[in-house]
Order: C-alpha cells, then structure tokens, then sequence
C-alpha cells in the first residue's frame, strides 16, 4: 500500500520513537547514543536529525508523547458529572499507576533521564499541575476542605510514582483519603 511523503514522515518518526524507547530502556539514556538509536531503527544517525534535534529533544518527545501526560490531560478533561472529589480523584491515581506499571521500559526511561540531565522539570510539573488544579476546583466549591493544593497535588504524584518504581504497591483509596475529613 503506497503512503504519502506525509504518511510516510509520520510513521518514521514513530518507527524512531520505538526504537527509542527500546535502546533507552535497555542503556539507559546516558548509555545510549544518537547512533544506537538509529542503528535500532535501521536508519542513518542524519535521518533521525531530520527529525529531533537532538537526544534529549528525542527523550523529551518520546516522554510527553508516550507517557501520562496524554492520559491524564483526558481523563483530567473528561466530564465526571455528579461523582465525587474521592472517586474522581482516586480514578487519576489509578490511572497513572496503571500506566506507570504497563509501561515498564518507559518508566525506566524516565528515571534514566531523570539521571541523564534531560530537562523533566516541565513534564513533572505540568502533571502535578493537572491534579491541583482539580484539587483547587474541588476546594472552591466546597467539596474539599482548604489545603495546599499544590503540595498535596506534589505529594500524590510522587507517591505513586514512586511506590511504583518501587515495585512497592501503593493504597490509593488511604492516599486520596489523607484529602479528605473523618466521615461519619
């Protein structure tokens, strides 16, 4: 089946992305070179130029595209009607747990990087941000009590991620509940 010059550009690039996460799960980003990564793709190191600038702009995308942010953005986006703070809550956690255990060679990437100079900073705050900001929702309508929205938000996020590198399991519903008053 003929592609396009566009359809043919953006199944290579994601032909470079794959390989990409395999040569950086398995090295370590540090490890790893623009050459083995091409190597993996069986493609030349100036081809995949063409299409990152550079390894960590490679590790930069391939973590935006492929990690929670795309998830959390929609679950984050998606209309939760009348359920609760908790449920909703415990839902984005899950969910980012999920992702983080289904996708171990990204995980190790992102670790790698974290280690590797690549700038995470970005990626890190934009989903801590995305659970505050819900947070914040909750406490101006009064369904949670006032806190500090981005500590907690910071604290979440850690927890499972780091529980989950950990290979520690992490209680979700005794996390989301820290949020939360005594009921009954």
């Amino acid at each position: 089946m003929a592609r396009t010059r566009s359809e043919q550009a953006v199944w290579r690039r994601e032909q470079l992305l794959d390989a990409a996460l395999r040569v950086f799960a398995d090295k370590g980003v540090d490890g790893a070179t623009v050459k083995d990564v091409a190597q993996a793709a069986e493609v030349t190191p100036g081809l995949l130029y063409r299409y990152f600038d550079s390894k960590e702009a490679l590790v930069e995308t391939l973590l935006s595209e492929r990690g929670f942010l795309p998830r959390l953005r929609e679950l984050r986006t998606q209309d939760h009607g009348t359920r609760s703070a908790r449920e909703v809550l415990a839902e984005l956690l899950e969910a980012f747990d999920r992702l983080l255990a289904d996708n171990a060679e990204l995980m190790a990437v992102f670790f790698s990087s974290a280690q590797a100079r690549v700038p995470l900073a970005t990626l890190v705050s934009e989903g801590q941000r995305i659970i505050g900001d819900f947070l914040l929702e909750r406490v101006e309508i009064g369904e949670l009590r006032p806190h500090d929205t981005v500590t907690a938000a910071r604290t979440l996020f850690a927890t499972v991620a780091v529980n989950r590198r950990m290979g520690t399991p992490v209680d979700i519903a005794a996390l989301v509940g820290l949020l939360f008053p005594e009921e009954g």
